[in-house]
């Protein structure tokens, strides 16, 4: 009998410390998402980047986070980091319309007419007039 209460203690014990661990990741990456929104906001971008890398790396789902990530490295101009943050915001949620109609905007930015194409067949399906809004600035920049 004894081991068993023992055993129920550990258990309890466990998860206890399981739930608290997972509060304590959550409340870091909201600070880390805080002080990226700040650099941010300051223009200090490589520094928003690293802090909305370690919010990511607490909490993986935090979407916030990924729209930061991306809105710093598009003030940096890196297009490679800017196209894997918007595909992983895509794929964190596949109906946003605006995420895909950001996606088109950098593609048409960085001339890749073929994927801002594709973007905005897809985005017709999600929201018409924000398709049509696509278009209209790739007409501007051609």
């Amino acid at each position: 009998m004894n081991r068993l209460r023992i055993f129920k203690i550990i258990f309890f014990t466990m998860i206890f410390l399981g739930v608290m661990e997972v509060a304590w990741a959550q409340e870091q990456a909201q600070d880390f998402l805080d002080q990226g929104r700040k650099f941010l906001n300051a223009g200090r971008y490589l520094q928003a980047a690293k802090s909305y890398k370690q919010a990511i790396l607490l909490q993986p789902n935090l979407e916030p986070a990924y729209l930061g990530l991306k809105r710093a490295y598009e003030r940096l101009t890196y297009w490679k980091q800017i196209d894997e943050a918007h595909r992983l915001l895509k794929d964190l949620s596949p109906d946003d319309a605006v995420g895909h109609y950001g996606l088109g905007l950098l593609y048409f930015e960085k001339g890749d007419y073929g994927y801002a194409q594709d973007e905005c067949l897809f985005l017709q399906k999600l929201d018409p007039a924000l398709a049509q809004r696509l278009n209209g600035a790739n007409q501007q920049r051609r």
